[in-house]
């Protein structure tokens, strides 16, 4: 019978032990789904105000770790009695080199936060669960620069308190309807460099105190009307480098009555760098509108704007129906053809349409009182939009440089003195013209201009930085220009005609160059003249000096 009993007891070891066994290679492969985190003290130190945590990896898709932090207790000296100690008194927790796949549980159960930066945690997955409890107070989040792909229904809905949102630079690709419910305390929500293509119509709805949104460098390709109809707040917008190719008329007008939401101005909407973007038709109240290096070709402004950017696109037709208070407008480098549509401006005081070469003239009767800088560069103006420039009465600066500018009538200087910068280099100056101007107008008057890059090539001169050439209609100018001053009065001499009909561009061209061949040559033909006329100074007063000699000297035989 002590046989049969101990047979029993080592089949039981043996079955024990082999259960141990199983149960620690179950462990190996399969971890525990749950790891518990009960204090902080060998992962945190305390600065000040801030708290800091280090050395938290909980890199697997299956690891969820769980804040369970034990309250302090300590007995009071009677023995009798006990205290229940406070936590932290840091209010602002930092993660540093920490992993967390998935956001933990339980961290605001026992940790009173009110700020919380954990970026760069590799967190993959957030679920309402992780603010379900203790978070209300918590007033700024951080997750930018994590692995999130996905906000589900409700995620914050536990932070009622949240003010300050950042999830940028994530792998965001959806967002749910009510991802932000219960948040009608954010003010500041970044979802830039993520990839989201679209955004749920009522998905910012509940951000009543909404101001600051931040859409850059996503893939979305429209915005409807009504995504920002319940943000009677909003101050700012960014949507740069997305793949816009639509724009709803009135999506950044809050909808409401009252006469707050009416006035109500947002400050910046940024557009800029959506290459598909083709068509501008807005309903909107703005202060800063950008929408710089699209292609836009068509553009309707409606409502009320400020300042306006539409530089590097296609522009060719503009309309600003109610444009009473537009002050600012960059249209450079675009198609532009004319410019009548802006000739009625009453508060535009900065208009820069550079690099618009077929603009040509301006309208004549042009009336915008409050401008103040004017830059016309490059838009092949032939000669001074003086008509358009009667209509300036407060023109400051004026860039007329970068055209086909040959003379300046110096009747017009009057017009001109009160100019601060007037820059008038790579043009195609006739230097007598030219050197009116400087001496006449600008110099006298202190005014800032410009001056051209010396090229050692080109066959005319520079006149104080300037560069220029002598244009000669007839034997009696050419007299003239041998002396260096000239009388303002003459310069009427070489106004060109009044009824000149300019030759095709080809002619003009080759005409240009052989002006610049004759020049060349006259100036080779003066110096050559002036030499030979010093030489024959020279012979002739040998020759009196001869005469002078031999009158004096007589010879004996």
């Amino acid at each position: 019978m002590s046989g049969a009993r101990a047979m029993y007891v080592r089949i039981c070891l043996v079955a024990a032990l082999a259960a141990i066994a199983a149960s620690q290679d179950a462990s190996k492969k399969f971890p525990k789904k749950e790891a518990r985190i009960s204090s902080l003290e060998d992962y945190c130190r305390t600065e000040g105000e801030v708290v800091r945590c280090s050395g938290f990896h909980f890199d697997r898709e299956q690891q969820k770790a769980t804040f369970d932090l034990q309250t302090e207790v300590r007995i009071a000296a009677d023995g009798n009695t006990y205290e229940v100690g406070k936590e932290q008194s840091a209010r602002t927790f930092v993660f540093e080199n920490c992993s967390f796949v998935n956001f933990p549980l339980g961290l605001f159960y026992t940790l009173e936060i009110s700020e919380l930066d954990m970026r760069g945690c590799g967190i993959r997955h957030v679920h309402w669960e992780n603010f379900a409890s203790g978070a209300e107070k918590m007033a700024i989040l951080l997750l930018a620069d994590n692995e999130i792909h996905e906000l589900p229904s409700k995620t914050f809905s536990g932070a009622s308190s949240l003010q300050f949102l950042f999830l940028n630079r994530n792998r965001l690709s959806k967002l749910h309807i009510d991802s932000f419910e219960n948040l009608g305390e954010l003010q500041h929500l970044d979802l830039a460099e993520n990839e989201l293509e679209d955004l749920p119509p009522d998905v910012f709805s509940d951000l009543k105190s909404l101001q600051r949104v931040f859409l850059a460098d996503n893939l979305l390709t429209i915005v409807a009307g009504d995504l920002f109809a319940n943000n009677p707040l909003l101050f700012s917008v960014t949507l740069q480098r997305n793949r816009l190719e639509e724009l709803e008329e009135y999506a950044f007008r809050p909808k409401g009555v009252g006469k707050e939401v009416a006035e109500h101005q947002v400050h910046s909407i940024d557009l800029s760098h959506n290459p598909r973007l083709k068509v501008l038709l807005l309903n909107l109240n703005v202060s800063h509108l950008y929408a710089s290096n699209c292609s836009l070709d068509r553009v309707n402004l409606y409502g009320s704007v400020t300042t306006v950017d539409l530089s590097f696109n296609s522009v060719r037709e503009l309309y600003f129906p109610a444009s009473d208070k537009l002050e600012h407008l960059v249209l450079r480098n675009n198609s532009l053809v004319q410019l009548a549509s802006l000739s009625r401006l009453p508060r535009l005081r900065h208009l820069d349409v550079a690099d618009n070469p077929e603009l040509g003239h301006l309208p004549e009767d042009w009336q915008t009182p409050q401008m103040e800088m004017l830059v016309l560069r490059n838009t092949g103006q032939e000669e001074l939009p003086l008509k358009a420039i009667e209509g300036m009465p407060n023109l400051k600066k004026l860039d007329v440089s970068g055209n086909r500018i040959t003379d300046l009538d110096p009747s017009s200087f009057p017009l001109l003195s009160q100019l601060t910068h007037f820059y008038i280099h790579k043009n195609s100056w006739n230097c007598f013209s030219l050197r009116a101007v400087l001496d006449v107008l600008i110099r006298p008057n202190g005014i800032t201009y410009s001056v051209d890059i010396p090229d050692p090539d080109f066959p005319g001169e520079y006149l104080h930085g300037i560069a220029c050439m002598y244009r000669i209609a007839n034997k009696e100018s050419m007299e003239s220009s041998s002396s260096s001053e000239v009388a303002p009065e003459s310069f009427e001499f070489w106004e060109k005609p009044k009824n000149y009909n300019a030759p095709s561009s080809e002619v003009e061209e080759l005409r240009r160059e052989f002006k610049v061949i004759v020049q060349h040559f006259d100036e080779k033909f003066d110096m050559a003249f002036a030499q030979l006329r010093r030489l024959n100074e020279l012979m002739e007063s040998i020759e009196r000096l001869n005469q002078t000699v031999w009158n004096q000297v007589t010879l004996s035989v």
